[in-house]
């Protein structure tokens, strides 16, 4: 079982970023471990994708596999998108001084895959690859909201080719050292990469994160009882109707520890029957709130649509694309229903599940059919 804690204050933690109680993702911590090691003996890298709904503890995890890498004496270094066809926002992420020049005119790559699809380099790719190629420590980039990479605008006109080139030679090992990118995204960052050429990952460096295990979750809960909470007394029947209420989903279980840590300081650490009612009622208006964050930019009627094509089926199971499109057609025709649905995955409220697609949060999937299906 992994466990990290953070000295920040409290307050610092409900929201996003590193997580200051961490249990669980073993599987996926020892794949990474294994991951570096090997890029290390062959002085190569690759991508390492965690794809996630919303809430999912997708920020956490890079946190954890960037903290691995420094332990292995990588460096490691936090990037934008930016950072793919700007050099400077490169030498920025990483620290660097001085000023890069660029030669002008392009460089003829002949090895590795660029010499392989004959490619030319534009001037800024010459600089980033440079740069990447230098120093002498192994190299980890870590990129959180790796969607966007696929959205419209997000890369300025005519610098895809240089993100393509960029994103090719890191996947591919391409660098002459051990530089990894470790990308964290929604559902759609699959098919992102799958833009730039990117559609196969190596064994073990594509996750796809869901919720936490049943003992990783109680363990979270129970660290920021006592740690934080300085709970008295034995804190199982707390601990076990809490949990059923947040489905091992890390949003949702920072939606309770909030409340239950105000509680326990209005009580003087003591857990009291009526304390824990107060603490699941404001637990439950906190995973609420969340679940309209994420569909503010939707009317009712879009909505509607959404919840009226997964009535009846069981969160988490997928649902036909046709399916869905015949309810969003059924309201919007068929150039506005395309669109909405493309909106849906990049907000993260539907996601691709086996060979159809489902509400992201599961949990989530009850409260849209509970409000939103009309008699």
């Amino acid at each position: 079982m992994c466990r990290s804690q953070t000295h920040s204050p409290s307050a610092e933690a409900f929201d996003r970023g590193p997580a200051k109680y961490f249990h669980g993702r073993e599987e996926i911590l020892v794949k990474f471990r294994d991951i570096l090691w090997r890029s290390k003996q062959k002085k190569a890298g690759t991508i390492f994708l965690i794809q996630g709904a919303p809430g999912a503890g997708k920020t956490a995890l890079l946190h954890e596999c960037e903290k691995l890498a420094r332990d292995q004496e990588w460096k490691t270094a936090k990037i934008s998108s930016l950072a793919f066809w700007n050099p400077t926002e490169l030498r920025s992420s990483l620290g660097s001084r001085g000023i890069w020049g660029l030669t002008g005119g392009s460089l003829q790559i002949g090895t590795g895959v660029f010499g392989k699809i004959g490619a030319t380099v534009s001037p800024e790719s010459e600089a980033i690859l440079k740069r990447l190629k230098s120093g002498k420590k192994p190299l980890l980039l870590t990129l959180d909201e790796a969607q966007t990479l696929g959205m419209k605008d997000e890369i300025p006109a005519g610098k895809s080719g240089t993100v393509r080139y960029i994103l090719n030679a890191i996947h591919n090992g391409d660098m002459g050292r051990p530089v990894i990118l470790v990308a964290a995204g929604l559902g759609p960052t699959t098919k992102a990469f799958g833009e730039f050429g990117i559609s196969r990952f190596e064994g073990g460096a594509r996750v796809e994160l869901g919720a936490l295990g049943k003992e990783a979750e109680r363990a979270i809960l129970h660290d920021w009882l006592t740690e934080d909470g300085k709970a008295t007394g034995d804190t199982t029947a707390w601990i076990g109707a809490i949990a059923k209420e947040t489905h091992g989903w890390p949003q949702h279980i920072l939606s309770y520890v909030k409340p239950a840590l105000d509680q326990l300081h209005a009580d003087k650490r003591e857990m009291t029957a009526e304390g824990l009612n107060s603490i699941l009622e404001a637990g439950h208006a906190g995973r609420t709130a969340y679940y309209k964050q994420r569909v503010d930019d939707f009317r009712g009627d879009q909505l509607h649509c959404i919840a009226r094509a997964v009535v009846g089926i069981t969160p988490g199971k997928p649902v036909e694309y046709r399916d869905i499109m015949s309810s969003l057609t059924m309201e919007h025709g068929d150039s506005e229903a395309k669109q909405l649905f493309q909106r849906f995955l990049e907000k993260g409220v539907l996601e691709k599940r086996g060979l159809g697609y489902a509400i992201s949060i599961p949990s989530m999937h009850d409260w849209l059919v509970s409000n939103y299906v009309r008699e």
